[in-house]
């Protein structure tokens, strides 16, 4: 499963609260095993405990064939995704479509992304990472509501904080909510830049329509790196600034040809943010578009 940092855009249009996820390279995958006598699993988190139970009950016995079905005595889900959770990288969302994704490439049943989305937001509010492409969503409901084109090449200069926000905390924050919900002009707009970027590949259109929603964002839920990103980009020559909406994480767009401007960003960040005693990881990705992948394996993963 792919992960995100943050959205293109996120906010009210038409007339309900949607989302385009900003699809990165960074990757993690679930394994479904009968660990053995000293085999180690990595800890899995409560959601994703939860999206296995479902898992079994809903894909159990729902074969093409053999008894590929039911799950072995003892099964159990080996969740290995290397990024920081509550940040807003999508790292609920890989878990837990990982897990789902995982129980039903076991069971032989072909699933489809909107169908593994609606499992995800049966879990929690979740990211559009397995669609194809990219794609606008209501990420409560678990519905598609547009597919979209993949972005053109970007470079992304990423800012993670110690920090972090829960999706749960961020949804019970009522007042922040209703400001956004104000913004739903805004909101339209920036959907409007983004959807005529992609149609056309234009990496500053698309990144300018981030930059309006991240800046939508940071006049209800102010991001204390904001003022840093706005320097950097000024001295870097980047094209935009993404943020995650429901997250702690933030982030520099570049064109590709730009490698110079995004080193130089990640060293400038990394002193000045450093000097101000702020705790942050810095890396750097390239933006994509989603989809997932699952196979049937009898051979461990290295």
């Amino acid at each position: 499963m792919p992960a995100t940092m943050g959205e293109w855009v996120q906010g009210w249009i038409g007339g309900r609260e949607l989302l385009v996820s900003l699809v990165v390279s960074w990757r993690g995958r679930v394994e479904l095993c009968v660990p053995e006598a000293g085999d180690i699993l990595n800890p899995c988190g409560e959601k994703s405990l939860r999206a296995f139970g479902k898992a079994r009950e809903i894909f159990a016995g729902n074969t093409s064939g053999a008894a590929l079905g039911t799950f072995p005595e003892g099964s159990a889900i080996n969740v290995i995704n290397p990024l920081p959770s509550a940040k807003g990288l999508a790292t609920s969302t890989m878990d837990i479509a990982g897990t789902f994704a995982a129980c039903a490439a076991h069971a032989g049943t072909a699933l489809s992304d909107e169908r593994l989305f609606s499992l995800c937001a049966s879990i929690e509010p979740s990211d559009g990472i397995m669609f194809d492409g990219l794609a606008l969503v209501d990420h409560i409901k678990g519905e598609l509501i547009e597919r979209l084109p993949e972005p053109p090449p970007m470079t992304l200069v990423a800012v993670i904080p110690r920090r972090t926000l829960d999706t749960n905390d961020y949804r019970h924050d009522v007042s922040a909510l209703e400001a956004l919900r104000g913004c739903s002009r805004n909101h339209e707009l920036a959907y409007d830049i983004l959807k005529r970027g992609l149609a056309a590949g234009d990496a500053a259109l698309i990144a300018s329509a981030a930059t309006l929603s991240a800046e939508i964002q940071q006049n209800v839920r102010p991001k204390e790196e904001w003022g840093a990103l706005m320097e950097a980009r000024r001295l870097t020559g980047a094209i935009g600034i993404a943020a995650a909406h429901s997250g702690t994480a933030s982030g520099l767009l570049y064109e590709p040809t730009n490698k110079f401007g995004a080193e130089l960003a990640e060293k400038w960040l990394a002193d000045v943010l450093r000097a101000k005693e702020t705790r942050v990881t810095i890396k750097r990705t390239s933006v994509c578009g989603g989809g997932f992948f699952s196979n049937m394996t009898e051979t461990p993963h290295s």
